[in-house]
This record gives structure tokens, C-alpha cells and sequence, in this order.
């Protein structure tokens, strides 16, 4: 099968859409599959034409105007299509939608991010908007069920399929750390990690608030992320008096963050919308318990008292009580996370992602 990639985010850039497509890919290419990805040319130190893990990549000159962009977009497309037929254009992210239209080549779509949630709702005129630039897809993939909804909302009217987001088993995998010893955290300690933006959405406050709750000398919390609520977390740690006990690393480069879950017994989703979490299937995958919220994709990954415990959003006592209980019970942590890790290699690495993806292309084609 021939399967071109359309995304407007591609490494080396860092990103969740951009891990997506690329790990995607590359199990697609692994499978024997031949896999295009055509994506903006923005970083001038890379190649126009290169090869990425099987994948052959095509960054281009696109235009800011949307009738250009269309128009270029369109004309790669279709000189990729004379070389040899494409099966499958799949897009990730709503931008390259238009320039896929008329092309008598199938069109699966993958609707990625939580921001799509706060569109639809914005009111009818909005909804009807985004329908007209979904009907260019024949079919829609989405990372959590909330998603999918939303997409139906829209008035979309062809199939939607949820598909979970993946992960990559090898690379993130339990094993032994430093950097307990570079932070100067105890062996003995309990290490909470919290892999996220500092922003609203992501629900941080709620967890630096269950933090001041918790009066335990051996507990620390490392935070991976960066963003506007930052100063506002870290003044709730220090008005409780645990600034300690907190480690603020700023952003974290994805090639260091299995040396974080590594040296971490737990993490934390304290998600007020979210499609599937690829932090938190990382941490699954190296073997971590996960405490998170019933919102949106988390449920799908995490199931409450198999591979940790699921609570309500926006309730820093629940958040503050279901990390209590993982701190306090060494056996139920490492029960929880032998499943966190025997679920990510069964329900989401990226092979069995692919194979899922695969048999989505197959019925629409």
C-alpha cells in the first residue's frame, strides 16, 4: 500500500502530532508498507528530500495564504500520485485538509488535538464550519471516544474510529536512573512525576493543591513542563511550605524523559480535557502506576485499580487520596505498574497501533 502523510508538524520538531506521525510511519514502513510524509519546510537545516526511519519525507515551501497553500500543497500531492498511484492520503491536523479535495484518492483524517473540544463549543456557525472542512475526509480517526463525539457533533457524517495514540516500547521501558542522584532526591524517596504543559487545560494547579495537602516528608514531586500557570504552581508548593520537596526541570527534551520515569514511582494526569496521553503511556510503559482523571482519552488507558486510579477533575482532595494510597502501598504501586507496562506492549505500541490504522484503510478502501 502507498500512504502519503500530510502534516504541517514533522521532526525534528518536538511534539506530540509530530511523534504521532513519525512513529506512526515508521511501523507502517516496518510492516512493508510504503510511506510518503509531506510537511512544511520551516527549519532550513534540513533536507528538502530525506529518508526518516523507512519513511521518505518531503518538506516543502508552503505559502502563509490559504488559497497558495492549498494550491502548492495540492500540486506535491498529485506529482507524487503521476510517479505511482497513492491508496491512502492521511492528514494530521485540520490545515492540509482542503488541498486533498477532488483528488479521487481516499482520505482519512486524524483529528488529534483538545483544542478541536473547545471549537465545537463555540455555537452553530462555528460547528458548520469545521463540517465543511471535515467533508473532504472519507474517514476520521480519533484518540479518544470525547473526540470522536465531537467530531459527530460537527455533523459529520462518515465513519469515525477511535484509535489511541502510541507508544514506543523500546525506547520507553523500565530500567535503572541517575537522576535521582543529580537532584539529590533519596533512594528511599516516593517520586510523583508530572509530565505536562503548565496550563489550564492540563489541570497543574489542582495538583500542586493536593501536593500541600499531603503531609509527607518523603514524598517528592518532579515536574517535566513549562507554561503560563507556572509561577502560580510553584507559589502553592511554597505557601505549604514543600518547595523541597518540588523539582521544576522546564521543558524536557522526549530522547530524556524515559530517565525521568525511570527514577519515578508514579505519574499524574490531573487533565481537564485530553485525547490519549502519550506522557501517560509513557510512563505506562516504563512500568510507572498512573493516577488521572475521567476526562476525555485517560480512561482508555487508564482503567481504575487495574493500572492505577482514575478521580474526578478539578478535585484536588480525590487527587490528593488516590496519591496517598500509592505512596503508602509499595505492593500496590508495583502490582499497578507491572500492568501500566503489560498494557502498553499488548493495547499501544506503535505495531499494534499500526496494525489498527491498517485495518481502518482497509475498510475504507
Amino acid at each position: 500500500m502507498k500512504i502519503v502523510m500530510l502534516t504541517n508538524e514533522f521532526p525534528p520538531s518536538i511534539g506530540g502530532v509530530q511523534t504521532h506521525v513519525h512513529e506512526l510511519g515508521r511501523a507502517l514502513a516496518q510492516l512493508g508498507h510504503e510511506v510518503h510524509a509531506i510537511t512544511r519546510w520551516k527549519d532550513k537545516r534540513t533536507k528538502r528530500e530525506d529518508s526518516l526511519d523507512g519513511i521518505l519525507v518531503h518538506r516543502v515551501h508552503l505559502a502563509n495564504s490559504h488559497w497558495l497553500f492549498d494550491w502548492q500543497l495540492r500540486g506535491h500531492i498529485q506529482k507524487i500520485h503521476r510517479q505511482s498511484p497513492v491508496d491512502i492520503l492521511h492528514v494530521h491536523g485540520m490545515r492540509p485538509l482542503k488541498a486533498c479535495a477532488d483528488l479521487n484518492i481516499p482520505v482519512v483524517f486524524t483529528n488529534h488535538t483538545s483544542s478541536f473540544l473547545k471549537r465545537v463549543d463555540q455555537g452553530r456557525k462555528v460547528l458548520d464550519k469545521m463540517a465543511t472542512q471535515l467533508r473532504v475526509a472519507d474517514l476520521v480517526l480519533a484518540p479518544s471516544e470525547q473526540l470522536a463525539e465531537a467530531t459527530r457533533r460537527c455533523g459529520y457524517t462518515n465513519p469515525v474510529t477511535f484509535i489511541p495514540n502510541g507508544v514506543d516500547i523500546e525506547k520507553f521501558s523500565p530500567g535503572e536512573s541517575r537522576l535521582r542522584t543529580r537532584l539529590g532526591i533519596p533512594d528511599d524517596a516516593v517520586v510523583v512525576t508530572l509530565a505536562r504543559r503548565l496550563h489550564e487545560k492540563n489541570g497543574v494547579l489542582y495538583l500542586a493543591r493536593a501536593i500541600a495537602q499531603l503531609d509527607h516528608p518523603g514524598l517528592h514531586l518532579v515536574v517535566a513542563g513549562d507554561g503560563s500557570e507556572r509561577q502560580a504552581f510553584e507559589q502553592i508548593i511554597r505557601d505549604a511550605g514543600k518547595q523541597e520537596q518540588l523539582h521544576m526541570l522546564g521543558g524536557v527534551a522526549n530522547s530524556d524523559m524515559p530517565d525521568l520515569y525511570r527514577a519515578s514511582n508514579l505519574s499524574v494526569l490531573p487533565s481537564l480535557m485530553e485525547a490519549t496521553s502519550i506522557a501517560g503511556l509513557e510512563a505506562m510503559a516504563c512500568g510507572l502506576p498512573l493516577v488521572g482523571t475521567r476526562v476525555g482519552g485517560i480512561p482508555a488507558i487508564l482503567h481504575h485499580d487495574d493500572n492505577g486510579l482514575l478521580v474526578e477533575p478539578r478535585c484536588p482532595n480525590q487527587l490528593a487520596q488516590a496519591i496517598q494510597t500509592l505512596v503508602a502501598e509499595p505492593s500496590l504501586r508495583a502490582r499497578m505498574g507491572a500492568r501500566s507496562r503489560q498494557r502498553a506492549i499488548e493495547e499501544f505500541s506503535w505495531q499494534a497501533i499500526a496494525g489498527s490504522t491498517l485495518h481502518a484503510y482497509q475498510q475504507l478502501l
